[in-house]
């Protein structure tokens, strides 16, 4: 073949080569973004909020663009984020409760919305409230804080953030819009690591190798990083018909019987807000609404801040319902996460409810369906409640300690609430004029470990009278950053309640769905009685409480951290069990007949056997140490759900354990051989079991789909196939 036209053929096969690189990279950028894309729509449609939902009434859709664009044009935030990263993070409309503190300036029932925005510079939302008729933004204030919930506006943003991490990609696919996911994006928080005080956000998603386990991906928002990865349980289908449709979903309205007279309407993320409750004509609180549900999981170690609502991330389920107690009415609102239950994973089921009784008195309670995403886990709702007792402001507090009522002049922090309680059993009372009311918390728990906290607040704007933001977890904020020194006693009051209740599987069953729905729920009361006048304890009275303070045993404290700070909990116990159970260790491992199979960690049953082949030159009792204060050095080789990651074990038991407990489990996991062996039946002659021999330790790696190529492997291969052809065609062009 003559040069020239050689080299007019390698020209045509250098641009067809050329073509098809390009056309290949164009292809797989393309498929990445769909593959985004889908994942970020179906992102949406789980999380389902109020925008395009054609269920709900005019006024509860909002064009948040639109919103955001007439925000963000005002002058007045535009100086307060000069400078700043910050960006718009979700708009709701108000309910005419929450609009109240603004209805001088126009705001009504939906006609005015509130807009979160997140100031990723210095940390805390900005918030204000926009009118939807003027389009003016009437309030803005910043909330160092507060940590907002998830949003479609958040989804994107995290969503990407785990598209770029190598881990997640390895564990989902490169396509990470192909794997379905579980749950809405969850404001969540970690114990240990920066999640413990910054914003993160959890994205679920299922196990791609099918074992209906349920991949967490945590993600940082204020350092666009993944935070943290991890497996968490599956749950077998139970046969139950479908439920009904989820979203056209409450009731507003108003109610009179029994001598009291009531209204409650839906808010978009604080539960159902009860309001302007009056008995016999005269009032007794202007508000009554749930905040958020902090779920805490000791395995993780950390958790979800749930939101209830038409835009909650547990949204509510069948309409608001009334029931006649006979001497008296309830008010009941359900909520639930997802559409499935109680075929879920995460499953979250929720019950809002006001007792009402003829004879002054009325509760606040709460249930949960529990456990979520694990076995083992700890709800705390927060309860707001607003006293109008006789009346807006004058309302006088006393707490009884020890062995009085004591007037408290400044706000105050109460715990425990089911301790120390006056003869009749009460732990706050507050009044007005000749309205008396007595408060406590009812004891539930089968096995007496009612806990929970109280807050008396002096009312305030920006306080929570709103529409309520949540905080890190595990710190009980808000309302803990609101005591400020504040006179109480005689000023208007604000009550927050959070009792805590703990989930236990096995009898006796608490917080557990299982075998069935409905099987165990835990419910929680806070009960207040009307009351004369306070009187101080007779002598005969006192010992009496002191006989039975002497005859009950306290339940152990419950281990959570005062504030968002460095301070760490510590782990009681002096006995191996004992330390193990406090620290959570059986809700990730099995060790021995102590906690389950095919959790999050590695099966510890033969420790004392393969500790010492772990790594070499490093003894058994030298590896268990490590692996307790240093849990990154060396990675298992071996996890029950996926390869094992760095981060996952708590990072702080070095700290959080004496060296004497430290030295006490390591004895015991030293001990650790295997199950006690079963003895043979006569003649079997099946040869025993041996234990597991492990190689040494292992770096993380990548699970493959078997038969999937992924899409950049797909072109690559095109690529490769094509230049061969070329090179083929140029060779016999030569001969």
């Amino acid at each position: 073949m003559r040069p020239q036209r050689i080299k007019r053929r390698a020209l045509h096969l250098f641009i067809v080569n050329a073509l098809v690189i390009a056309l290949v990279l164009t292809w797989s950028h393309t498929r990445q973004r769909a593959d985004f894309q889908t994942a970020i729509a179906k992102g949406q449609r789980l999380l389902d909020l109020p925008a395009g939902v054609s269920q709900y009434p005019q006024g509860y859709v909002l064009d948040s663009d639109a919103v955001k664009q007439l925000t963000l044009s005002d002058p007045v935030l535009q100086r307060a984020i000069a400078g700043t990263m910050t960006e718009f993070v979700s708009a709701v409309p108000m309910s005419a409760g929450e609009a109240g503190p603004w209805a001088s300036v126009g705001c009504g029932r939906l006609n005015c919305a509130y807009v979160t925005f997140y100031n990723y510079s210095e940390g805390g939302t900005l918030e204000g409230v926009l009118n939807l008729e003027t389009g003016e933004l009437l309030d803005l204030q910043a909330f160092p804080a507060n940590r907002p919930a998830g949003s479609a506006e958040v989804l994107s943003k995290a969503l990407a953030v785990a598209a770029a991490d190598p881990q997640v990609r390895a564990t989902l696919g490169e396509a990470i819009g192909a794997v379905d996911p579980v749950m809405i994006p969850m404001s969540g928080w970690m114990s240990n690591g920066a999640c413990s005080i910054e914003w993160c956000v959890d994205l679920t998603f299922h196990d791609p190798q099918g074992t209906g386990k349920v991949f967490h991906v945590f993600v940082n928002m204020e350092r666009e990083e993944v935070a943290r990865i991890f497996f968490s349980r599956a749950r077998p289908d139970r046969s139950l018909a479908k439920p009904l449709e989820q979203r056209n979903a409450f009731t507003d309205g108003c109610h009179e019987q029994y001598g009291w007279s009531i209204c409650w309407e839906m808010t978009a993320h604080d539960g159902i807000d009860f309001r302007d409750a009056a008995f016999n004509g005269s009032s007794v609180f202007s508000s009554a609404k749930l905040g958020q549900i902090e779920a805490w999981y000791p395995s993780w170690p950390g958790g979800y801040r749930d939101e209830i609502g038409f835009a909650g991330t547990v949204p509510p389920f069948g309409d608001t319902v009334i029931n006649d107690l006979g001497d008296g009415f309830e008010i009941q609102q359900t909520f639930t996460e997802f559409t499935r239950w109680p075929n879920c994973i995460c499953c979250y089921r929720y019950e809002q409810i006001v007792r009402l009784f003829g004879d002054g008195r009325f509760e606040f309670r709460f249930v949960s369906h529990g456990p979520g995403c694990e076995d083992l886990s700890i709800y705390r709702p927060f309860w707001r409640i607003d006293l109008a007792l006789d009346g807006q402001g004058a309302d006088d507090v006393w707490l009884f300690e020890e062995t009085q009522w004591s007037e408290q002049p400044v706000e105050f922090e109460s715990h425990p609430v089911v301790e120390n309680l006056s003869p009749e059993g009460h732990k706050v009372a507050t009044y007005d004029g000749d309205v008396h009311y007595r408060w406590r918390q009812e004891r539930s728990d089968p096995l007496g470990l009612d806990e929970g906290y109280l807050f008396l607040l002096n009312s305030k704007a920006g306080e929570g009278d709103g529409p309520i933001t949540t905080g890190p977890g595990d710190t009980f904020i808000p309302p803990r950053q609101w005591l400020d020194g504040d006179p109480l006693s005689g000023e208007d009051i604000v009550l927050w309640w959070v009792p805590i209740l703990s989930t236990k599987q096995g009898g006796p069953w608490w917080c557990q769905p299982d075998p069935e729905p409905e099987f165990s729920p835990c419910d929680v009361t806070l009960r207040a009685d009307p009351a004369g006048e306070i009187r101080q304890p007779s002598p005969e009275e006192l010992a009496t409480l002191q006989v039975e303070s002497a005859f009950t045993p306290s339940p152990a404290p419950p281990t959570l951290s005062p504030d968002p700070t460095a301070t760490l909990r510590p782990i009681a116990g002096n006995q191996a069990e004992e330390v193990i159970l406090n620290a959570g260790c059986g809700s990730c491992h099995k060790i021995g007949n102590l906690g389950e199979a095919h959790k999050v960690g590695p099966d510890l049953t033969y420790i004392g056997l393969t500790a010492s082949d772990r790594v070499p030159d490093l003894s058994a009792e030298a590896y268990i140490r490590q692996s307790i204060v240093d849990p990154n050095a060396y990675l298992a080789p071996e996890c029950p759900n996926a390869p094992c990651m760095p981060g996952i074990m708590p990072q702080n038991f070095g700290t959080r354990l004496t060296g004497e407990q430290v030295d006490l489990l390591v004895s015991y996991l030293l001990e650790r051989q295997g199950p006690e062996p079963t003895p043979a039946s006569i003649g079997s002659g099946l040869p025993s079991r041996p234990a597991p021999k492990v190689s040494g330790a292992a770096k993380v790696s990548t699970p493959t789909q078997p038969g999937v190529l992924s899409s950049t492997a797909a072109g690559v291969i095109l690529i490769l196939i094509v230049l061969v052809i070329s090179l083929v065609i140029l060779v016999k062009g030569r001969t």
